[in-house]
């Protein structure tokens, strides 16, 4: 297990992502369906080992630019889609849409897609797979991808911040679709002298394929190497890190408890309480 999954207690699988000229013949590879980010990135997340796609085995016209098969042919055509598309044009639209109102107009919308680029030509193929299996064979990781709940989301977001030497975030939450959360995006990042952390999947669309706590945590590969070389010098490696996280896994145990006993939410028992000298220490109590 590689030292960030460990220190995370990871449940899930931590994703290399990266390109191959042609899809390996181990992977698996989408046969159907719409959105790929359930068949690659989330499944590679479950159940580890390999999944990869070409350009014709990802379908979706957002994936061309998330996942590298040349970009979006028609930004301006996005732009309407995402806030509200002209009545003229809508007269030619096979599906006769109004937009999704994610912006009030296109010109918003066309500024908020404007920082992500497009990379390839759709000749090649995408590789996601198991991050230790991709470490142990030395394959070429651009990016580097978790599906985390909000504690697990806390860590990466602060360890990603703990070398850096310039004001501002160190993750960012920016518009797009998952698929460019998961990938163009933080590859993009890879490219700055000072790489963000890209938090995701807030893609209302892609939100039905993953788990109502989970959220994407992408990193360009050299962000993830900054990270892990920090955990010996950060809280990571002290002592009141594991109670931390023993107190959060234990306060999360219990709610699912709860709602298993009372088949519905219930509050859950908060760490202030299954710690209380952490209460005392913060002035509760």
């Amino acid at each position: 297990m590689n030292r960030l999954a460990e220190i995370l207690r990871l449940e899930n699988h931590a994703v290399a992502i990266y390109r191959e000229e042609k899809l390996p013949e181990d992977a698996f590879v989408p046969q159907n369906g719409h959105c790929t980010i359930p068949s690659l990135f989330v499944r590679c997340t479950r159940l580890g080992g390999k999944c990869a796609a070409d350009s014709a085995h990802s379908p979706c016209h957002g994936s061309k630019s998330g996942f590298g098969f040349g970009g979006i042919a028609d930004r301006q055509r996005s732009a309407w889609s995402a806030s509200t598309v002209p009545e003229e044009i809508r007269e030619n639209m096979a599906h006769k849409s109004t937009g999704m109102s994610y912006f009030e107009t296109p010109e918003i919308a066309l500024l908020q897609m404007e920082p992500i680029k497009d990379y390839g030509d759709g000749s090649d193929a995408i590789v996601f797979q198991d991050l230790d299996d991709a470490l142990a064979q030395g394959r070429p990781i651009e990016v580097v991808a978790f599906l985390v709940d909000p504690m697990r989301l806390s860590v990466l977001q602060q360890l990603a911040a703990f070398s850096k030497t310039t004001p501002g975030p160190a993750a960012i939450m920016p518009y797009g679709h998952a698929c460019q959360q998961v990938y163009a995006i933080p590859r993009g990042e890879g490219e700055s002298d000072d790489p963000h952390a890209i938090i995701g999947m807030t893609d209302l669309y892609a939100r039905r394929y993953v788990d109502k706590d989970k959220m994407s945590f992408a990193v360009p590969y050299k962000l993830y190497q900054r990270m892990v070389d920090d955990i010996d010098r950060s809280f990571a490696a002290k002592p009141r890190y594991q109670e931390y996280m023993d107190a959060c896994l234990r306060s999360y145990q219990n709610q699912k408890s709860q709602i298993r006993k009372n088949g519905a939410y219930a509050p859950m028992v908060s760490a202030l309480e299954l710690v209380p000298e952490l209460g005392l220490a913060l002035g509760f109590g």
